[in-house]
């Protein structure tokens, strides 16, 4: 057993600590009060290894002994809670429970986080599919993207699904939400980042635009497009396709986007991806 000692088991489904977590479960947003709910190991060992903290971890009392070296890596702050299999299992989104979820702290990351060294900001103006946007958020630090912005109408990232798919990205990723377009925009130009909005048709080829310099990538909903605001802001950027393909799912425009950009970017300055 880790040095932590363990709550009173919790067997009913009326304890407010379960009504807290069902409550998340429910509506899908698993973040409350600051906390991130982790439905995963994947995601707990992200979070510890990234350093976010591990506020409450709750065990289905059939999984203990395989979460003994998990436990033990963890802090001597957080607390513990054992519960019955049937309390259990109606707190987890997944088909199959791992027996295992936590609360972390939410990640916070300032202004100049995402404009160190050379920008590379993706910015995702109403993305609502979530595993589009986990996915490209797990794409954007694949390819050493140093931020994302999320403006209205972009679903949650601490949505379930989006959650899962970003794979622990969002723990190591700065990210900005909660800004206007406008304020969003005014950032941008602050920082004097050249801006890109990735458009189906007529716009620049990707192989042809350097981006040597501080980039911004926009990326709208699929079956929206790109708000007006960003339309005007921005410089039109188009991958080049077959002639019968008429666009691109966003998650799989965004890989492609950000494979260019770091490529031509390796070439002038190799990318140290190890960290």
């Amino acid at each position: 057993m880790p040095a932590h000692s363990f709550q009173k088991l919790i067997e009913g489904r009326h304890h407010p600590l379960v009504k807290m977590l069902r409550r998340m479960v429910r509506t899908q947003e698993l973040l409350s009060d600051g906390l991130v709910l982790l439905e995963t190991v994947r995601l707990i060992e992200d979070a510890r290894s990234s350093g976010a903290a591990i506020r409450r971890v709750f065990v289905s009392i059939d999984s203990m002994a395989r979460y003994q070296g998990l436990l033990q890596k963890l802090p001597a702050e957080t607390e513990f809670f054992q519960l019955a299999p049937k309390v259990f299992d109606t707190l987890v989104t997944t088909q199959t429970s791992q027996g295992i979820l936590a609360l972390a702290d939410e990640p916070h990351w300032a202004t100049e986080d995402l404009f160190a060294s050379m920008p590379l900001i993706l910015v995702l103006a109403g993305i609502q599919d979530p595993g589009n946007l986990g996915t490209i958020l797990r794409t954007a630090e694949a390819f050493a993207a140093t931020g994302v912005v999320l403006t209205p109408g972009t679903v949650s990232p601490y949505n379930a699904k989006a959650l899962r798919a970003t794979a622990g990205a969002l723990f190591r990723l700065p990210l900005l939400r909660g800004l206007t377009t406008v304020e969003a925009l005014s950032l941008l130009q602050q920082y004097q980042v050249r801006i890109f909005a990735s458009v189906a048709k007529e716009g620049k080829p990707l192989p042809e635009v350097n981006f040597a310099e501080p980039t911004a990538v926009v990326l709208g909903s699929e079956g929206q497009g790109l708000p007006e605001e960003w339309r005007r802001a921005a410089e039109p950027l188009t991958i080049p396709m077959a002639p019968a393909v008429e666009s691109l799912n966003v998650a799989a425009a965004a890989a492609v986007i950000l494979y260019e950009i770091t490529r031509q970017r390796a070439i002038r300055k190799p990318i140290n991806f190890a960290g």
